[in-house]
């Protein structure tokens, strides 16, 4: 499966055989002279990828390259890892419900909530009137025109249906496709949406209607419902460290490996 780097609407395949991430320390420490230990926690810790493609073909090679040339300019880029693709587009706050990713106006940070028979999520969204449609935060996920989504969350309320809103690359509205009424009041169920983004699609929201809770939403390039991941979705990174390593020349045949690292920026 490949991974993708570009911009929302261009998105170029990049031939991916690993891609491990690292996320980097939340957690500072200092020593006092009293020999206490004090900690400090950041916010947000940011993440990196180490990106192997195995042995490449120059084209695949060219399609890598091209990034670290500049061909497409200096980013930052959209970064789609394969992971992310099968498990969770949303970023790692939005995909948990995190404060800061509060958007519609209304809308607050809630506590705990169960997902009954899947256990218990620490973070979601109450919404004091369940008329008000609420998206899950601000960030766009990328998708690709004709390749199927599913958008899911953990939703409370009578009625209670997961929407998805495609915009183009300008970030202009064209529909949104919304499923329907999956939810129940007073008790948790995983609403999902399957659907196909139009042909001008380049990015999409996920929306919550006739919700009073919900808790990790999520969105896969897969044509099905999967257990829910938590967010893998990096819509700033760079690219360096690129590397290549000749393996097969031929007057014919062409294959090399390769590497290189994402850092998330922002």
């Amino acid at each position: 499966m490949p991974a993708y780097l570009g911009q929302p609407g261009r998105l170029v395949p990049i031939r991916c055989q690993s891609a491990p991430v690292k996320r980097a320390d939340r957690y500072t420490a200092e020593t006092t002279l009293e020999g206490a230990v004090k900690v400090q926690r950041s916010p947000g810790a940011r993440r990196s990828w180490e990106v192997g493609l195995g042995l490449a073909t120059a084209a695949q090679i060219a399609a890598l390259w091209g990034f670290d040339d500049g061909e497409w300019g200096n980013g930052p880029f959209v970064w789609v890892s394969p992971e992310a693709q099968v498990s969770n587009l949303l970023t790692p706050a939005q995909a948990s419900c995190d404060k800061s990713t509060l958007y519609t106006a209304g809308v607050l940070a809630g506590g705990p909530m169960s997902l009954g028979a899947d256990g218990d999520a620490g973070r979601s969204f109450l919404n004091p009137d369940p008329a008000v449609t609420f998206r899950f935060g601000g960030q766009a996920a990328p998708v690709i025109p004709g390749r199927t989504v599913t958008a899911s969350a953990y939703l409370i309320g009578a009625g209670a249906k997961i929407q998805i809103r495609w915009e183009d690359a300008a970030g202009t509205y064209i529909s949104t496709s919304t499923s329907g009424a999956q939810g129940t009041a007073g008790a948790p169920v995983r609403a999902y949406l399957t659907s196909t983004p139009p042909a001008n699609a380049a990015i999409a929201y996920v929306n919550a209607l006739s919700t009073s809770q919900a808790a990790r939403p999520a969105l896969t390039w897969t044509d099905t419902l999967v257990p829910y991941g938590p967010g893998g979705g990096c819509p700033k990174a760079i690219v360096d460290a690129v590397e290549r390593d000749p393996r097969v020349l031929t007057d014919t045949r062409y294959r090399a490996s390769a590497q290189f690292t994402v850092t998330e920026v922002g």
